[in-house]
């Protein structure tokens, strides 16, 4: 007999086919959550993108451990039966078998035996990554299994076993998929299991709410920047800076650099849509006043889809210089906001961090002297009428020909990076003497040439 079963079924487009199961799993072992905190535990609400120009999310490339829920492993069966032998043993315990297939053969999914669905994973061209799709399995009977699969088919009922079984064989028994550039690791019969991570176990949903929104205002206002051998990755504000410095690109280039443009600021979409959902579960579950940063984010989101309906059409070069000033206005607002959320949330601390190498590292330090000499730029923009681009990052002129510090500009930038280097790094490092600002090769010229020059000079500091 199949127990009655009544999931969550209206889910966003956005959300991966995981979430939605994580999601029931853990409210079967009595664990509060909502689609909101579970995306925010793996950061889909910070932006992120890396220097190709793709924008996803890149959890892994943080320093964070697995907060509210934790995947425990995989188990791959040598058979069909095998496997249903596991899953009748947990679906008769009240938990839920979660498996993973393709999408190709479940007749309720838009894939089902569609050539596309194959045409558009072995496109030379293809941007798309070839993953294996989860769904939740609910009741076993002798030829059909009771299945809930809700993003993207919205779909709870039967499945016949053997469609279930083309389905758990997977994308890598389907030959044309061999040709795919872009794949993770591909199984089948394999079944999933989920668990509650340790501080979801000891922490109260409000708790754990106020973290997300803490974590992710702090990695947004920290806009960092991780370098991974040859490349480099970039995060919350950082973001935007880079989609300003596609903006001033545009500016100068005119119409033809408007489609990458247009795609950035596209692209930048789907964290904020995230975010806006972990701001709405905060703002129904704790109030105020994350009712009133709910409804501001709000407006930030419809603000930035309409400047991007304005970078269309053959009228979008004429309004470029307009629009610029509204883009630049709209992302000092979205920052003002986040310095807010910070201030509201960060009494309930971050995620937990995982063991990492030493920030005194060379990658480590890199990045951490990087991360201070743009927040004591942007402090310079701020608070002392300063010009530095900070939305090109580690491009950013800053002294000499290209720049636009004078030496008293100067002089300050480098009183609050040595000050940001001390509490940072607990070592003292003395750049007030700007003689080499002078000399042809000044390290003082970019963002990247003054962190170089950082970096050689503090193991004499330290």
């Amino acid at each position: 007999m199949i127990r009655p079963f009544e999931p969550l079924m209206d889910i966003p487009y956005y959300y991966p086919c995981n979430l939605p199961l994580v999601r029931e799993v853990l409210r079967r072992q009595g664990i509060r959550s909502g689609l909101g905190l579970l995306a925010a535990a793996r950061l889909y609400g910070v932006p992120a993108c890396s220097d190709t120009g793709l924008v996803k999310t890149y959890f892994n490339k943080l320093d964070y451990a697995e907060a509210v829920w934790r995947q425990t492993g995989k188990t791959e069966f040598a058979s069909l039966e095998e496997g249903l032998r596991e899953g009748q043993r947990l679906i008769g315990e009240g938990e839920l078998f979660l498996v993973t297939g393709t999408s190709y053969y479940l007749p309720h999914c838009e894939d089902y035996l569609s050539p596309k669905y194959i045409e558009k994973l072995v496109d030379p061209g293809s941007r798309q990554y070839l993953v294996d799709h989860w769904l939740a399995v609910y009741g076993i009977e002798e030829t059909r299994l009771h299945v809930y699969d809700p993003v993207p088919a919205r779909y709870a009922g039967p499945l016949s076993l053997q469609a279930f079984d083309d389905f758990w064989k997977g994308n890598k028994a389907i030959p044309e998929l061999a040709n795919a550039k872009r794949k993770e690791e591909l199984h089948s019969y394999c079944s999933i299991g989920i668990a509650a991570a340790d501080d979801a176990k000891c922490s109260a949903y409000e708790e754990q709410l106020l973290q997300a929104v803490a974590t992710h205002a702090h990695e947004f206002l920290s806009a960092r920047e991780v370098a991974e051998e040859a490349r480099t990755y970039y995060f919350g504000y950082a973001v935007t800076r880079r989609l300003l410095g596609q903006l001033h690109r545009s500016l100068a280039e005119g119409a033809a650099a408007l489609g990458a443009l247009s795609a950035f600021v596209f692209d930048m979409r789907w964290s904020r849509y995230f975010f806006r959902d972990l701001l709405r579960e905060a703002a129904e579950t704790l109030g105020s006043p994350f009712d009133g940063h709910a409804a501001a984010f709000d407006a930030i989101v419809a603000d930035w889809e309409d400047a991007h309906k304005q970078l269309q059409g053959r009228a979008a070069a004429e309004r470029m210089a307009k629009l610029g000033v509204a883009l630049e206005a709209l992302a000092k607002r979205e920052h003002r906001l986040y310095e807010m959320l910070w201030a509201d949330a960060r009494g309930a601390g971050l995620f937990a961090k995982r063991q990492r190498s030493d920030a005194r590292g060379p990658d480590g330090r890199r990045e951490t002297i990087l991360r201070i000499v743009l927040d004591s730029c942007e402090d310079l923009n701020r608070f002392q009428g300063g010009a530095v681009p900070v939305e090109l990052g580690a491009e950013a002129p800053l002294y000499g020909r290209n720049g636009n510090l004078d030496s008293l500009g100067l002089v300050s930038l480098l009183a609050s990076v040595e000050q940001g280097i001390e509490e940072a790094l607990g070592c003292g490092i003395a750049l007030s003497d700007i003689a080499a600002a002078s000399v042809p090769d000044s390290p003082y010229r970019t963002v990247d040439t003054l962190v170089g020059y950082l970096l050689e000079r503090l193991p004499e500091a330290g």
